[in-house]
């Protein structure tokens, strides 16, 4: 079968690559999936031709930090001990006077907004963050600004979600999470054919358009 359009996909990750190459790119056999690990690689690899999209991982090693820092179970067991609690949460809402539903989500929501700071913590010791694919997604809209990109990522936040369509992403796509790498490869199978329908739909809208895309592991949501 004659391939018609290419997928460019760049990401740090060994891993990632052999999900692409082994779960996603045979759902697509019409297209081509050039994979690389840094822009200046997937340029070599493109010798001259011009890709349909790019597809871009986010998070990835941050160059700066020479000596990644685990945080010892003890600190983190501090940390978390500092946290509000479930019993935080429930404490007095059976009685209380008002707007129950969003009390009881706010509540709930300041546990998680607590958990999310210290995940961002936690990654910029070691030495993790989005630098990586917001410097690849500079790159791509520097040299190819007419070429949808689109961010694949497991390890997301809101924030960054901000952050690459300040950027100029098309579109931002979650990759399915397991607790082991098979179940990781088995969603990623199940979920290949609704990623592949999805990203040729932005490669058939034409020129680069700037309302963005954004698609979870369970539903579409079009921003307007």
């Amino acid at each position: 079968m004659r391939k018609s359009s290419i997928i460019c996909f760049i990401d740090d990750s060994a891993f990632e690559h052999f999900l692409v190459e082994h779960e996603i790119a045979p759902v697509a056999p019409d297209l081509e999936f050039v994979q690389a690990y840094t822009f200046e690689e997937a340029v070599e690899k493109l010798n001259g031709r011009i890709p349909s999209l790019f597809l871009l991982d986010l998070w990835g090693k941050d160059e700066k930090v020479s000596e990644p820092y685990i945080m010892p179970k003890e600190e983190l067991e501090r940390r978390v001990a500092s946290f509000p609690t479930l019993n935080k949460v429930y404490e007095g809402l059976d009685n209380f006077e008002g707007d129950i539903v969003n009390e009881y989500l706010k509540r709930l929501f300041t546990t998680v907004d607590n958990w999310r700071s210290l995940f961002e913590d936690i990654c910029s010791q070691v030495g993790q963050n989005r630098k990586y694919g917001l410097s690849n997604l500079k790159r791509v809209r520097l040299h190819y600004p007419w070429i949808p990109a689109v961010v694949y990522t497991r390890k997301s936040l809101i924030s960054d979600a901000v952050a690459v369509f300040r950027a100029g992403a098309d579109g931002m796509f979650l990759k399915p999470t397991g607790i082991d790498d098979t179940q990781t490869r088995r969603l990623t199978r199940e979920y290949s054919p609704r990623l592949i329908a999805e990203l040729k739909r932005i490669m058939h809208r034409g020129p680069r358009q700037k309302k963005p895309i954004m698609v979870c592991l369970d539903k579409a949501i079009f921003d307007a």
